[in-house]
């Protein structure tokens, strides 16, 4: 018999009052009650929190049960009532997702090339300074042509020196643009490094593996305190400096609510639920953007508790969904907040308190940042990013158009899972019932007192006459018969469905389950992965599309913005090359390491150069895990190309033209020199 939790009627009437209290106290916060931006904020809130309750919220329960491996409570209870017994669960969605994570990991954390790459544009702008300095140089040589010449270049002479000129222009640009390019990319990795982005990263990750949708948060900007090291008097000591950094978050599926209707979180509004100790929102205070006087309100209520559970959070499976546990049974107390993204009307950001200058007109929406407490609007931010993009993004495992979540893994393996866990409880189940001979007991010839439960080695039993004139044994055994063997091959059959529906084989995790056929060589399993890696390439690509590319690319715009160094500043695109990795994992080392082989002779060696030949080694060290630098010489090191290659009887194989070379970088024929002219 379980055991049951007896409360008494005192108890009872207690928990009804709280109750009542807690659903008083979320009224006053209803939107019918609250004005201006708080108002509007708690009516997006209702709408998005009721369209989650109906669309997501029990599949991102049932998934997150599927990776623990754990029934729902209504599950768990008709398990018992109808079968009894086992109640194993075959953790096959738990098995697929760990793969997909570790598989997933090593595309994007365990390459020695980061997943993401800053790629200058392919034909640089011209400044009006370079555009001032090709007319200059174009009209001092034209001068100086009619100088030496007594006549002046024709047209299409004078043209075809523009165009030399440039081109030497553009490939100045474009060398000056990739060292550009470079500082910035070692800057952008440098903050990621710093703010701790591959931790969030590797949550985004699983949370993309389980739920219908993950969710990551960045560039947001936090104030930060680290410990720099300074030489102080000859030593150095560890100085605690204080800076506004970068920083990334992971948003837990279950505190994530977007505006209905919507496909992604660009669109309408985007909500998450934070919640807070009374310290951290203290230390808010000061942060650009929040209001002091509404913080230390909001902190003024929360000590008579009137700020607790504003939300209306009152039901213990609702509290699960959006906090983990009931707030009454915290033994710290939590401050709930709303941090909004989306529109705003104008005239209720003045009547807040933004800067006119900051609002044109009133009548507009302007996309902002807002925290909502109760009744207290304690920030509210006006979008830096000038397309007004916000910082959240969104990836599904499987995208469904026109729908916000997705598919997850749980999602596409639920009818697999809810198969395979019956047929491992009637696995155990039966195994356990024909463990061992049942016994069939005639109580009617036993005497009064005989104890039939127990039963062990030559046991003596004694027996009467039957009253009924029963000649049947008062004991007797049978045996159940064993099904484990099909009950195995239903599991087998059904794990190669989980297989094929998940697009995850058995030997991505390290299974044996390939022995013969294609599997039995190295290429073949080879091939076999390279397959597999093809069928996920898509799932990759949502990450890269959604995620990566526009998240790096708001912190590249960040850094061109605000950034007080110039010397990184260049015209660049980020693309992430997740995808790519993957199709590269296995083979792009030994095809970096076969046009090495295949370079290295006289021909190849004048056409790349040094230089070329340096580029090629520093790819091959970096695949290696090698120290590049200690290896190869920095570029600005690297010895200029080596003259042509002595062919037979001592002449030269390739001759290069005996050019001039201009300080601009441009073509180094000139069109009018003397030759030229003569020849017209």
């Amino acid at each position: 018999m379980p055991l049951l939790n007896v409360v008494s009627n005192e108890q009872l009437d207690a928990e009804a009052a709280r109750v009542a209290i807690v659903e008083e106290e979320a009224s006053e916060y209803s939107a019918e009650t609250l004005e201006g931006i708080a108002g509007h904020i708690t009516k997006a809130w209702e709408a998005a929190r009721t369209a989650k309750q109906t669309l997501a919220r029990d599949r991102i329960l049932d998934a997150q049960r599927s990776r623990k491996g754990e029934y729902s409570l209504a599950k768990l209870t008709a398990i018992r009532k109808v079968s009894g017994g086992s109640e194993e669960f075959g953790r096959v969605v738990s098995n697929k997702c760990r793969i997909a994570e570790a598989w997933l990991r090593d595309v994007y954390l365990g390459q020695v090339e980061p997943a993401w790459v800053l790629n200058n544009t392919p034909v640089p702008s011209l400044s009006p300074d370079d555009q001032k300095e090709v007319e200059d140089t174009l009209q001092q040589e034209l001068l100086d042509a009619v100088a030496t010449f007594g006549e002046a270049p024709t047209v299409q002479m004078t043209q075809s020196r523009k165009n030399e000129l440039l081109d030497g222009i553009r490939m100045r640009a474009k060398e000056q643009a990739r060292l550009a390019v470079e500082r910035m990319s070692d800057k952008m990795a440098d903050q990621m490094q710093q703010t701790g982005f591959h931790k969030e990263w590797a949550e985004f990750l699983n949370d993309y593996v389980t739920y219908p949708a993950a969710h990551i948060k960045g560039p947001i900007y936090r104030r930060q305190t680290k410990l720099e090291w300074k030489d102080v008097d000859g030593k150095f000591k560890p100085v605690p400096v204080e800076s506004i950094v970068p920083m990334f978050e992971r948003v837990d599926p279950l505190r994530a609510y977007p505006a209905p209707g919507s496909v992604g979180p660009q669109d309408g509004y985007w909500i998450e639920h934070i919640s807070m100790q009374e310290g951290e929102l203290y230390d808010l205070i000061g942060v650009e953007g929040f209001n002091e006087v509404e913080i230390r309100l909001v902190l003024e209520e929360a000590k008579d508790g009137g700020i607790v559970n504003w939300l209306g959070l009152t039901d213990a499976a609702q509290a699960d969904a959006d906090r983990g546990d009931l707030p009454y049974l915290s033994p710290h107390v939590d401050i709930d907040a709303i941090e909004y993204y989306g529109p705003v009307n104008g005239q209720q950001l003045l009547d807040w308190g933004v800067p006119k200058d900051e609002v044109d007109d009133a009548d507009a929406s302007y996309e902002v940042t807002a925290w909502l407490i109760g009744r207290h609007v304690i920030k509210v931010q006006l979008n830096p990013n000038p397309l007004g993009t916000r910082p959240v993004y969104k990836a599904c495992w499987e995208e469904i158009p026109g729908e916000y979540w997705g598919q997850g893994l749980p999602d596409g393996l639920r009818d697999v899972e809810g198969i395979t866990n019956a047929a491992i409880r009637a696995l155990v189940n039966n195994m356990g019932i024909a463990s061992g001979p049942q016994t069939e007991v005639n109580v009617d010839r036993l005497p009064p007192g005989e104890d039939i439960e127990s039963m062990y080695p030559w046991k003596i039993w004694q027996t009467q006459d039957s009253q009924f004139s029963s000649t049947s044994p008062a004991v007797s055994f049978f045996q159940p018969d064993m099904n484990s063997a099909e009950l195995i091959s239903v599991l087998d059959k059904f794990y190669q469905y989980a297989d094929d529906w998940s697009l995850i084989p058995r030997y991505m995790g390290g299974s044996d389950s390939i022995s013969g056929g294609i599997g039995r060589t190295a290429s073949g399993m080879s091939m076999l992965f390279n397959a597999a890696n093809k069928g996920l390439k898509g799932v990759v690509s949502n990450v890269d599309n959604n995620v990566l590319t526009p998240m790096l690319t708001a912190l590249y715009t960040y850094n061109m913005m605000f950034e007080e160094d110039e010397s990184i500043k260049g015209d660049a695109q980020v693309e992430a090359r997740g995808a790519v990795a993957l199709m590269q994992i296995e083979t792009l080392q030994l095809r970096r390491n076969e046009f090495l082989q295949a370079t290295a002779n006289d021909i190849d060696s004048q056409i790349v150069g040094v230089e070329g030949r340096a580029e090629i080694l520093r790819e091959v060290a970096k695949g290696l895990e090698m120290d590049v630098n200690r290896i190869i010489p920095p570029r600005s090191q690297v010895p200029p190309g080596q003259p042509a290659a002595q062919g037979a009887g001592g002449q030269a194989a390739i001759s290069a033209p005996n050019q001039d070379q201009l300080a601009t970088g441009a073509a180094v024929t000139n069109n009018f020199g003397n030759n030229n002219l003569r020849s017209t």
